[in-house]
């Protein structure tokens, strides 16, 4: 009997809780997207800062062939790297977001761009996004390249 109302318990906080843990899909996308929009504009601009001001406090980056990037200080370090070694431009695609709350995954399509737009470099990505001061911030952001292994 106690197995049993602790079952209908717990299914009535789970039941509750749902509304409250499945935020508004179409409203998180658009705001992802949004934010996306900015990130890639600060880069156009070779502003690194504003680059990394879309990470949260305590944001990991994880980029290729290299270590962990934990904070906005060295993720800034990271990006005005990549600004430095000749990418001019940052195309991001969304395909997927999924909001739970104050946390929201997405998948999506990158691509790295140089002068005159030709592509350096395009691949696939997944970030974690959490919500931080009432703004979606990135808080983790993993990417891999599509193009082929140099030989």
């Amino acid at each position: 009997m106690s197995t049993r109302v602790f079952a209908m318990c717990a299914s009535a906080a789970w039941l509750t809780a749902a509304p409250a843990i499945a935020a508004d899909p179409a409203g998180a996308r658009a705001a992802v997207e949004a934010a996306n929009g900015q990130f890639s504009s600060a880069f156009a601009a070779g502003k690194a800062a504003d680059v990394a001001a879309h990470y949260s406090t305590d944001a990991q980056a994880f980029p290729p062939n290299g270590d962990i990037v934990a904070g906005r200080a060295a993720i800034q370090k990271l990006w005005q790297g990549v600004m430095d070694s000749g990418v001019k431009g940052v195309k991001l695609t969304t395909l997927e977001v999924t909001p739970r709350g104050d946390i929201a995954y997405e998948v999506g399509k990158y691509e790295l761009s140089g002068q005159g737009g030709n592509v350096l470099d395009s691949g696939k990505y997944v970030v974690v996004w959490k919500r931080e001061g009432g703004r979606w911030k990135i808080h983790r952001d993993i990417w891999n390249t599509s193009m082929p292994a140099a030989r």
